[in-house]
C-alpha cells in the first residue's frame, strides 16, 4: 500500500499470506501454492554465520511441517524444487542481533549487497531443478483422518521424510552439473 505500483505488480501474482488460515482457505478453493518453508530463518543460515562452511547449503526443514500438514489435509501433492545459485546472488553481513530481531518481529531485516555495494544482484547462473511430486500417504483402513489423530501425524511425518529425502537427492544429483560438486546440503 505504501508503494502503489509495486503493490499492483505483486497483486498480479495472486499472493497468499502464509498464515495457516489463509493457506487453508486457498487450498480448499483449489489454488496451487508455491512456498519456501525455510522462511526468514533460512536467510540467516549458512556462510558467513559462525560455525558454518562456505561449501554448506542449508535448508531449514526438520521443524517445518506445516506445509506438509496442509498437503495431507487437502490431499494435494508437494513438488520439491531447488534453485542452485540463489545463495550467491547477494553477499550478506552477519549480525546476530538482526537475526534475533527478524525472528521476533517476523520480518526480514538483513544487510545485504550486490554489485558495486548496491542491491543489484551479482551475475549468477541459476539452475532450477524439480523433483517428482510427492503425494500424501494413503489412509490406513479404519483409522481417523482428523488432524489430531495419530494416523494423521504418521502420514505427515512419512510425507515430510519423503520430501526431505527428495530435496537432498535433487541437490546431490544436480550439484556436479552446476559446478558445486564439493558442496553438501544440510537440513536443519
Amino acid at each position: 500500500k505504501l508503494v502503489p505500483i509495486l503493490n499492483t505488480l505483486i497483486s498480479w501474482l495472486h499472493p497468499v499470506d502464509a498464515s495457516k488460515s489463509n493457506v487453508d482457505l486457498a487450498l480448499s478453493q483449489g489454488a496451487r501454492i508455491g512456498m519456501s518453508p525455510g522462511g526468514i530463518a533460512e536467510m540467516f543460515e549458512g556462510f558467513p554465520k559462525p560455525m558454518t562452511h562456505p561449501d554448506d547449503e542449508c535448508a531449514i526443514l526438520n521443524s517445518r511441517k506445516g506445509f506438509i500438514r496442509m498437503a495431507v489435509k487437502h490431499n494435494v501433492p508437494v513438488v520439491p524444487i531447488y534453485c542452485f545459485g540463489s545463495t550467491k546472488m547477494f553477499k550478506r553481513l552477519q549480525f546476530s542481533f538482526l537475526e534475533y530481531l527478524s525472528k521476533m518481529l517476523r520480518v526480514s531485516i538483513c544487510l545485504f549487497f550486490g554489485r558495486c555495494g548496491l542491491p543489484i544482484p551479482f551475475r549468477q547462473r541459476l539452475l532450477y531443478v524439480m523433483g517428482e511430486p510427492i503425494f500424501p500417504p494413503a489412509i490406513t483402513e479404519g483409522n481417523s483422518t482428523s488432524e489430531s489423530s495419530e494416523e494423521f501425524s504418521r502420514r505427515v511425518n512419512e510425507m515430510h521424510k519423503l520430501f526431505c529425502d527428495e530435496l537432498v537427492r535433487l541437490f546431490d544429483q544436480y550439484k556436479d552439473s552446476y559446478g558445486w560438486g564439493r558442496k553438501t546440503m544440510r537440513l536443519l
